[in-house]
C-alpha cells in the first residue's frame, strides 16, 4: 500500500476537473486486498470530490462514503439524495438505496457489538416501518440482489485495470460503484431475497415460469400474479414487453393491487422462451394469441386491458392488427412507431438502433452492462463518423455483425416489412375499444404514438380515443416527470405522477364502470407550457385557431436573416455548402431537443432566422409544416429545422423539431430522388406537437441545417441506398440555395 500512496501523491492533482485527475494504484487479485483498494481510492476521492451537478454530486458521493466505511455520513448523503426525488417520486423516495442503507447499517453491526442482534430482515422491516404497503412493495425490486450479475459486472471492471498503476477519478468511481453493489449482494443479497419472497408469498400467488403457446407452436414465457384474497375471475391487465425484468414481478402486482390480475407476457425469445427473437416481428400475432389464452383461464372474467410504454406501447398496436373480442381497452405509452420513428425517423436510421438491438439480443433478459455504457458506444459512433464508413458497416465496426440491423437497412422505404408490424391504413377502421394515448413534446417517439392517433382517427372518425400531451419526456410520460426538465421548471400542474395512477382510473372507468378520470376534459388534453393550465378539446387541429406563415427571408439583420410575415418582394435565396469531407465539428443530434431553456443558442448552421418581436400574447398549439423552396447540386439531402422561442429575456426556448429526408417527404413509402439544379419544392410534415405561451416581446426563431452527424447515417445525396454510402461518395460537396419563397408554418390560438 506505501507504493499506492506514492503514486496517488505524484499523480492527484488537482486540475479543475475531478473527472481529469488519476490516481496511482497496484492491481491485486487476493478479494481482502481489492476491497483494501477500493476503500483507499474511495477516501482518496473524497479528499477532492465534486461535481457541478448536485444530483449526481450526492448519488456518487453517498456510495464513496460507503465504501470508505463512512457509513453515518454515506447514510446522511443518501437521505439528502432521496430529497431531491421527493416531490417527483412520492413516498417512494424514502426507500431509494435501501439495499445501500441496509448494507451500511449491517456493516456497522459490525464495529457496534451492542447492534449484533440486528439482521437483514429487521433492518428491513425497521427501514420500511411507516411505509405504505405499495410503497413497500416497490422497494422490493431494490432488494433483489444477483449476487452472480454483480460479481461479474464488477470483475469485467476491474479487470480493465490489469496492467496500469493508475485509473482516471471517472473511471475509478464507475469501479466504486460496482463493487459497492457488488459486496452489497454478498452481505445481504440472500436474505433480503428470501424476505421478499416470504412477503409475496403471505398476499400473492406467484407463477413466473408459464409458458403460452402461440399458433406456429412458439412459447411465450410469461408471469402471472394473483391475489390470496380474491377468488372470483377478474379483468386482467396484460404488459407485452421485451424487457424481462426482475422488477416485472412487481410490475405484474402492481396491477394486482388496483384489483385485477397482472400478467406479463414476453415477446417470443425472451426470458425462458428458446424461440428466435425478432424484434418486432411477431408480436401482433403473438399478443393476440396471448390474449386469446388469458380470456379463457378461470382466474380471467373475459376482460383484457394493456399498457406499458415505447415498445410495449407498440406491442398494444400490433396486437390491434387482429383485433381479439377479449382485448376491451389499452393504453399506449409514449408508443413505437416501427418504421416511423424508430429505428428510422422520417426515414433517416440512426445509430442508437444497434445499440438497442445489443441491449435486447446479447442475452434472454437485457444487457443493461453493454447498454449503458456510453463511452463505449459514443467511441463507436465518432470512429464510424471520422472514418467516413457506409452506415451498414457500423456493426462490422462494433465486431459484432447484426442481422437484425442488416435487415432493418434492408427496407428504408416504409414498405410491406414495417407496415405489416402494426395497423395500417384501414385496419385502423376496426378498432373501436376506447384507447388512451400517453406522450409527451419532448418524447423520442411523440411522432408514432401521434401516428397511431391520427391514422385511428382518419380511418375511424367515431374513434373513442382519447389524448394526453404534456411538457414530458420519454421517461416523463411513462412514470414521474423530471420537475426541472431539460433547464426547464415545468408547470406545477404537469410536475404530478400521472401515467400509472391515470392508467389505472382508465382501467377502472373502462372495465368496472367507473367513472372517467377528471383530467380528461375531452378527446384531447395538453398542458399549455407558460400557463400553469390544461387545456382540452374534441380534436386536435382545435388546439388551434388561426396560423403564422413565416418566410425564411434572405435579408439580413443584426447577423440574422429575418423570419418575415410577408413573402420577400424579391427573389433571393441562402447559399450553404456542405463538405462531407470535414469530420473535426459536429453537435449532437437527438430527434427532440438535449437542452430546452438556454441562455444560448447552439446554432448547428448559420441559417439563422429570427422574428420581428411579437406585439400579443398567443399560444402556440401543434406541429409546424413547411415547405422549402431548393436548388441542390445533388440528389437529396436530410434536413433539419429547429424551432425556438426567444423570449425577451434573451433566453432559447425550443419548442419543436424536424429531421427528414427530402426524398421520403412527399410518401415515406416511395422515394423520389431529387433533380440536380432545378428549383424543386419539399413539403415538410411529421414535426413534433407542442403547446406553449408565447408572450408579447418574444421572437421566434428558426435555425435550418442539413444532417451530417455521428449519431444518424448520412446522406451523401448520390441517389443510392444510402446505408451504403460512404465518405467516398462526399468528394463534391452538396451546395444548397434555399430560396426566400420557402415558409413555416405554425398552427397557434389567438385570444
Amino acid at each position: 500500500m506505501k507504493k499506492i500512496f506514492l503514486l496517488s501523491v505524484l499523480s492527484l492533482i488537482f486540475l479543475g476537473n475531478i473527472s481529469a485527475q488519476k490516481i496511482g494504484f497496484q492491481y491485486e487479485k487476493d478479494d481482502l486486498k481489492v476491497s483494501k483498494i477500493i476503500e483507499y481510492l474511495s477516501k482518496e476521492i473524497l479528499k477532492n470530490y465534486t461535481n457541478d451537478d448536485e444530483k449526481t454530486y450526492l448519488d456518487n458521493l453517498f456510495r464513496l462514503q460507503i465504501s470508505a466505511k463512512q457509513y453515518d455520513l454515506g447514510l446522511t448523503t443518501l437521505d439528502s439524495l432521496r430529497s431531491f426525488y421527493a416531490e417527483s417520486y412520492g413516498e417512494y423516495h424514502k426507500v431509494i438505496g435501501i439495499h445501500y442503507e441496509v448494507y451500511a447499517k449491517m456493516r456497522k453491526n459490525e464495529t457496534s457489538p451492542n447492534n449484533r442482534l440486528n439482521t437483514v430482515e429487521t433492518l428491513i422491516d425497521d427501514t420500511l416501518s411507516d411505509i405504505s404497503e405499495v410503497t413497500k412493495e416497490d422497494s422490493y425490486t431494490n432488494l433483489d440482489l444477483d449476487i452472480k450479475v454483480a460479481e461479474k459486472s464488477f470483475k469485467t471492471k476491474y479487470a480493465t485495470t490489469k496492467n496500469q498503476d493508475s485509473i482516471f477519478v471517472i473511471d475509478a468511481i464507475k469501479l466504486i460503484r460496482s463493487h459497492l453493489y457488488f459486496q452489497a449482494a454478498k452481505l445481504i443479497g440472500k436474505s433480503s431475497k428470501d424476505y421478499v419472497e416470504k412477503q409475496l408469498d403471505k398476499k400473492y400467488i406467484v407463477r413466473d415460469s408459464v409458458f403460452i403457446k402461440t399458433r406456429d407452436n412458439a412459447n411465450l414465457s410469461t408471469i402471472i400474479v394473483q391475489s390470496k384474497d380474491v377468488k372470483k375471475p377478474l379483468p386482467v391487465i396484460l404488459m407485452f414487453s421485451i424487457y424481462p425484468s426482475s422488477y416485472d414481478v412487481n410490475r405484474a402486482k402492481l396491477a394486482t393491487n388496483y384489483g385485477y390480475t397482472g400478467v406479463i407476457v414476453y415477446t417470443r425469445g425472451k426470458r425462458y422462451s428458446e424461440d428466435k427473437l425478432k424484434p418486432f416481428e411477431y408480436d401482433g400475432q403473438d399478443a393476440y394469441d396471448a390474449i386469446d389464452w388469458i380470456s379463457k383461464q378461470p382466474w380471467c372474467n373475459g376482460k383484457v386491458g394493456m399498457y406499458g410504454g415505447s415498445y410495449l406501447g407498440f406491442a398494444q398496436w400490433a396486437s390491434t392488427k387482429n383485433l381479439h373480442p377479449a382485448l376491451k381497452t389499452f393504453v399506449p405509452m409514449v408508443s413505437v412507431g416501427t418504421g416511423i420513428d424508430y429505428p428510422m425517423h422520417n426515414n433517416v436510421f440512426m445509430s442508437y438502433m444497434l445499440r438497442w438491438i445489443h441491449y435486447v439480443e446479447n442475452n434472454k433478459f437485457t444487457d443493461n452492462e453493454v447498454f449503458r455504457d456510453e463511452e463505449k458506444w459514443v467511441s463507436l459512433y465518432e470512429e464510424w463518423y471520422k472514418k467516413g464508413l457506409a452506415f451498414n458497416q457500423l456493426d462490422s465496426l462494433n465486431k459484432k455483425p447484426s442481422a437484425t440491423f442488416q435487415r432493418w437497412l434492408e427496407h428504408p422505404n416504409y414498405d410491406s416489412y414495417w407496415q405489416d408490424m402494426m395497423p395500417y391504413k384501414n385496419d385502423f377502421s376496426k378498432i373501436n375499444i376506447p384507447i388512451l394515448t400517453l406522450t409527451g413534446y419532448y418524447d423520442d417517439d411523440q411522432i408514432g404514438a401521434l401516428h397511431y392517433y391520427n391514422e385511428h382517427i382518419k380511418y375511424n372518425p367515431k374513434a373513442n380515443h382519447y389524448l394526453l400531451i404534456g411538457p414530458y419526456d420519454h421517461y416523463g410520460a411513462q412514470g414521474a416527470p423530471d420537475k426541472v426538465l431539460k433547464g426547464y421548471k415545468i408547470d406545477k400542474v404537469a410536475a404530478e405522477n400521472l401515467a400509472i395512477p391515470l392508467s389505472f382510473k382508465w382501467f377502472d372507468y373502462v372495465l368496472k364502470d367507473s367513472i372517467k378520470p377528471e383530467i380528461l376534459k375531452n378527446k384531447v388534453n395538453y398542458q399549455v407550457m407558460g400557463t400553469n393550465k390544461w387545456k382540452s378539446k374534441p380534436q386536435l387541429q382545435d388546439t388551434s385557431n388561426d396560423s403564422l406563415t413565416l418566410y425564411l427571408d434572405n435579408t439580413i439583420l443584426s447577423k440574422n436573416y429575418q423570419l418575415n410575415l410577408l413573402r420577400p418582394e424579391k427573389d433571393g435565396y441562402v447559399r450553404e455548402e456542405v463538405n462531407f469531407l470535414d469530420r473535426t465539428k459536429y453537435l449532437k443530434l437527438e430527434s427532440v431537443p438535449q437542452i430546452i431553456l438556454d441562455t444560448i443558442l447552439n446554432a448547428r448552421s448559420n441559417n439563422v432566422f429570427v422574428s420581428d418581436v411579437f406585439k400579443n400574447d398567443f399560444e402556440i398549439n401543434g406541429a409546424f409544416t413547411a415547405n422549402l423552396d431548393v436548388i441542390i447540386n445533388k440528389k437529396d439531402l436530410d434536413i433539419i429545422i429547429e424551432l425556438y422561442e426567444v423570449t425577451s429575456t434573451g433566453n432559447y426556448f425550443a419548442l419543436s423539431t424536424y429531421l427528414g429526408r427530402a426524398s421520403y417527404a412527399k410518401n415515406r413509402s416511395k422515394r423520389n430522388l431529387l433533380k440536380p439544379n432545378i428549383k424543386q419544392s419539399i413539403p415538410i410534415k411529421n414535426s413534433s406537437f407542442t403547446s406553449k405561451l408565447i408572450k408579447k416581446g418574444s421572437k421566434l426563431l428558426v435555425v435550418l441545417s442539413v444532417n451530417k452527424n455521428p449519431y444518424w447515417e448520412i446522406n451523401y445525396g448520390t441517389g443510392k441506398d444510402v446505408s451504403t454510402e460512404s465518405i467516398k461518395d462526399g468528394k463534391i460537396s452538396l451546395k444548397i440555395k434555399w430560396l426566400n419563397s420557402s415558409f413555416i408554418k405554425v398552427p397557434i390560438y389567438k385570444y
